[in-house]
């Protein structure tokens, strides 16, 4: 059995750029589609309906700025540019609206009436991000193409090449 483990990860170790291509691109998508439905609901009642009652200030310029952001997020989560902080930022608005909003003002619970509603998507968009943060946007994005980021490749070039020689020398494994 734990043979059989160690091959499939030993065969899938090499996946981790594609899967944070995925993550990146669902998540990014997911965020645009949440951008695009606030702006076709209309922002009068994004505004009305959703940042009044919470006692916001300049409820105008968020219900435009909020719509925006997340579709300018999304994009870029998708094309893996200034992927951290992007993530970061979308971490810190999760919080908001899953713990402040739907949490504490609204008493939507996790689920939401009748299982619809609650801030289960902004803790899942609030993890998402947290691990695009936390691993990067890996290989397959803009950020590494342009050196913002190291690849994950080259992230081991950093060492000590005679302590590399040395370790090989002896038999001993690398890391």
């Amino acid at each position: 059995m734990f043979r059989l483990y160690r091959s499939i990860t030993s065969r899938t170790a090499g996946l981790q750029g594609a899967a944070l291509l995925v993550l990146r691109a669902v998540t990014g998508w997911l965020l645009v589609l949440h951008g695009l439905y606030k702006f076709d609901s209309g922002l009068t009642g994004f505004e009305l309906g959703v940042l009044m009652p919470l006692g916001l200030p300049a409820t105008g310029l968020l219900s435009w700025l909020i719509p925006t952001f997340e579709i300018a997020a999304g994009a870029l989560l998708i094309a893996g540019l200034l992927t951290r902080v992007i993530a970061l930022i979308v971490c810190a608005e999760m919080l908001l609206t899953g713990f402040w909003i739907k949490l504490g003002v609204w008493h939507t619970g996790v689920l939401g009436p009748q299982g619809a509603g609650g801030a289960e998507v902004d803790f899942l968009f609030l993890a998402m991000c947290l691990v695009i943060f936390a691993a990067g946007p890996g290989v397959l994005a803009t950020d590494s193409l342009l050196g913002l980021e190291r690849a994950s490749r080259d992230r081991g070039q950093d060492k000590d090449p005679d302590q590399d020689k040395g370790r090989a020398l002896t038999g001993a494994s690398a890391g």
